[in-house]
């Protein structure tokens, strides 16, 4: 009898720490999920640059804090969500595209200046390139069909 309430004890022990973890945030939260169905039209001015292998343009408010389009040497588009794979609901948990093209940093531009967050970089493939961030960003589909870019998600 005494060995069934230790192990209840141990029980509910376990529960109590469970249920407290599970309310707590960590850098490992997920990219939080918002349904996109844009088109843009490469052809206009602010999109010119994804006529060409190398180029990029940012769409902002779409998913969650905007989206980086790419068009890789291949030809193809690649969309990643502009929001930091660390710490990812932290408001401040923001991409910027580096002028470069080659790269996407954590950060803002503020007056100017570029005031980093966490200090992550990423590919222009969605993937990590430098730490703390450890998981590729959230991809979104595209088609282009025509001059449109239709970029969605599942």
């Amino acid at each position: 009898m005494e060995r069934i309430i230790n192990v209840q004890k141990l029980l509910y022990i376990y529960i109590f720490f469970t249920i407290i973890a599970c309310g707590k945030s960590t850098k490992d939260d997920a990219i939080p999920y918002v349904p996109v169905d844009t088109y843009i039209n490469i052809t206009i001015n602010q999109y010119l640059k994804l006529q060409n292998p190398g180029g990029w343009a940012v769409i902002e408010n779409v998913g969650v804090r905007g989206i980086a389009v790419f068009k890789n040497i291949a030809g193809e588009f690649k969309a990643f969500d502009l929001t930091c794979s660390y710490h990812p609901l932290d408001t401040a948990s923001r991409l910027v595209v580096d002028s470069s093209g080659f790269y996407m940093k954590c950060g803002r531009y503020v007056g100017g200046t570029f005031t980093p967050f966490c200090g992550s970089l990423f590919g222009t493939d969605g993937m990590p390139t430098k730490n703390p961030a450890t998981r590729q960003l959230r991809e979104y589909y595209t088609v282009l069909t025509g001059n449109l870019l239709h970029i969605y998600s599942n």
